[in-house]
C-alpha cells in the first residue's frame, strides 16, 4: 500500500503520519509543491499572514504549499533540522525560506545543485538563492527614525533597542533608524540587545530603563522587543510621553497605542510578501529568469488624532 506522509513541526520535533495514497497522485505532489520555511513559529501573525499569502498563491497556481518554522528565530540549528526533514519527506520542486542566519546559504548551494531553486523572504543573506522578496528594512528604520525625530522636534535623548546580531532583516532596520536619528539630531544614549524572546526583552530592557532619567524616544525593531519594552515600560514607570515607535503588529501593540503607550509603529506587508514569492518560484519553475530584490511596502501606523470635537472639550475641560 502506498502512503502520503504528512510532517508537522511541534516546539522542536517533526511528527510523521502516514496516510493511503495512489503511487500516481504522490509523484504529482512532489512535482507540485513548494516549501516554506519561517525563521520563527509560523503562529506568530507575521508569519502566519506570509503562509496566507504564499498559500493563496499557491491555490492559484496548482501549486501545494508546505510552511514550517522553528521555535524562534535565533535557532539556526533547529531550521537546518525542520528545512532538511522537510525536504525529505515532500521532495518540492522549489523552497522559500526566511534565513535565520548566513549559514543556511550553505544548504541553498546543497539544494541548487539537486536541482531545487530558492527564494528568500523577509531577510537577504545572500548565496545562491535566485531572488529575494523583503521589505526595505533599511529605509523602514529610516522612517521610524524620522517619525520618531518630527514627534520630538528633531531633538532628545533616544534608546535603539536592538534584537539579536546576524538577523539580517533586524540589523538593517537598527542601522537605518542608528543613521537617521544621528542625521537629524538625535542622540542615541542607549544601543543595546534584548534578544529574540518577550521574557528577555522585557528583563533587558528594565535594566536599562531604570539608568536613564531623561528618556524621550525609543526605538524597538519588531514585535518581540517592542511587546517587551512595552511591559518593561509598566514595570518600571517610564514617562507615559515617552515617543515609542515599534515594528510589526500584534493585538498587544493596538491596544498600547490606543492607550497612548504606544506612539506608532512600522508594518511590513507579509500577505503580499508571501503571495509575491510564490508567483515569482512559479517563474522560475516554468524556466523563466527571476533574479535581484524585490521590495514589498511599509507603512506607518500612527495613534488615532482627536476630533475637532474631543480638541474642544480638552480645552474646555482640563
Amino acid at each position: 500500500m502506498n502512503f502520503r506522509i504528512v510532517s508537522a513541526f511541534i516546539t522542536g520535533f517533526i511528527l510523521t503520519l502516514a496516510i493511503p495514497l495512489s503511487a500516481q497522485s504522490a509523484s504529482e505532489e512532489r512535482q507540485n509543491c513548494v516549501t516554506v520555511i519561517t525563521s520563527g513559529s509560523t503562529s506568530r501573525p507575521f508569519w502566519s499572514k506570509v503562509i496566507e499569502g504564499a498559500t493563496q498563491a499557491g491555490k492559484e497556481l496548482g501549486l501545494q504549499i508546505y510552511a514550517r518554522g522553528t521555535v524562534e528565530d535565533s535557532d539556526s540549528a533547529g531550521q537546518k533540522f525542520v528545512l532538511d526533514n522537510t525536504m525529505r519527506l515532500f521532495h518540492c520542486r522549489g523552497l522559500i525560506i526566511a534565513p535565520s542566519d548566513v549559514s543556511r546559504n550553505q544548504d541553498i548551494t546543497r539544494l541548487n545543485t539537486e536541482g531545487v531553486p530558492t527564494i528568500y523572504i523577509d531577510r537577504d543573506t545572500g548565496g545562491d538563492r535566485l531572488a529575494s522578496v523583503t521589505t526595505d528594512n533599511y529605509a523602514a528604520g529610516q522612517l521610524a527614525a524620522q517619525k520618531m525625530g518630527k514627534a520630538l522636534g528633531y531633538q532628545g535623548n533616544v534608546i535603539l533597542f536592538r534584537l539579536k546580531k546576524g538577523v539580517a532583516s533586524t540589523d538593517a532596520r537598527e542601522r537605518g533608524f542608528a543613521d537617521e536619528a544621528q542625521k537629524i539630531g538625535l542622540t542615541i544614549i542607549a544601543d543595546a540587545y534584548l534578544g529574540t524572546q518577550v521574557g528577555d526583552s522585557r528583563s533587558r530592557s528594565g535594566e536599562i530603563l531604570d539608568q536613564f532619567d531623561q528618556i524621550d524616544g525609543i526605538f524597538t525593531p519588531n514585535d518581540t522587543t517592542t511587546i517587551g519594552v512595552l511591559i518593561a515600560r509598566e514595570d518600571h514607570r517610564s514617562p507615559s510621553d515617552v515617543v515609542h515607535i515599534g515594528f510589526d503588529e500584534q493585538e498587544i501593540m493596538i491596544e498600547s497605542l490606543k492607550k497612548g503607550e504606544l506612539y506608532g509603529y512600522v508594518i511590513q506587508l507579509p500577505f503580499k510578501m508571501g503571495y509575491q514569492s510564490v508567483w515569482l518560484m512559479h517563474k522560475a519553475l516554468q524556466g523563466k529568469t527571476v533574479q535581484g530584490q524585490l521590495h514589498t511596502p511599509i507603512e506607518f501606523i500612527s495613534r488615532p488624532q482627536p476630533t475637532s470635537t474631543e480638541s474642544k472639550a480638552t480645552s474646555q475641560h482640563p
